[in-house]
């Protein structure tokens, strides 16, 4: 929709304009995102904030494979917005898309460290949660490079580094080697 395409910008006039004259936040693409997720995605907190603030309901959602916009901001790094997320919406801690990816391993994954310490002091987030393959976090670092990430993981959280995901029985050096 028009205003989806303006949250992709940091317009907030555009944004108003269009929610003045009847956009809804609330309307959903083909990949289940309201204008909020993309929003979310972009990181800009004045546009999340304007829009928690004319439709407060607009963070509950969860994209087509039940992805939230805070895993949206985690994975993209957007700070400002993942701090604002968590305080204003009401996200469960570890919530999972339908691979079981919780916001802290898109974080990790991703190399957003300072992120993932966020939603560990802020919204009590499991830094050796698993995805539906059985995979920790330590995993899906070790499978995108993410060397900071990965240190952060085993020297400050003293996750185990031979630990194995579950489906597989891999280590997180095999993950690595891939």
């Amino acid at each position: 929709t028009p205003l989806m395409l303006a949250c992709t910008r940091q317009n907030l006039e555009v944004i108003q304009t269009l929610v003045e004259h009847g956009a809804n936040p609330l309307l959903k693409n083909k990949d289940g995102w309201n204008c909020f997720h993309i929003a979310s995605r972009e990181g800009h907190p004045h546009i999340l904030q304007y829009l928690l603030d004319v439709s407060p309901g607009c963070w509950d959602t969860e994209s087509t494979i039940q992805r939230t916009p805070l895993h949206t901001a985690a994975m993209h790094g957007r700070r400002d917005a993942v701090e604002l997320l968590l305080e204003r919406c009401q996200y469960k801690p570890d919530s999972r898309d339908r691979c079981g990816v919780t916001p802290f391993m898109d974080a990790i994954q991703n190399g957003h460290v300072g992120i993932a310490r966020l939603l560990l002091e802020k919204h009590q987030a499991c830094a050796r949660a698993l995805d539906a393959l059985g995979a920790q976090a330590l995993h899906r670092a070790a499978l995108t490079a993410q060397d900071g990430a990965i240190r952060f993981l085993v020297s400050e959280l003293g996750v185990d580094v031979n630990g194995r995901a579950t489906a597989l029985q891999l280590p997180a050096l095999h993950y690595a080697a891939k």
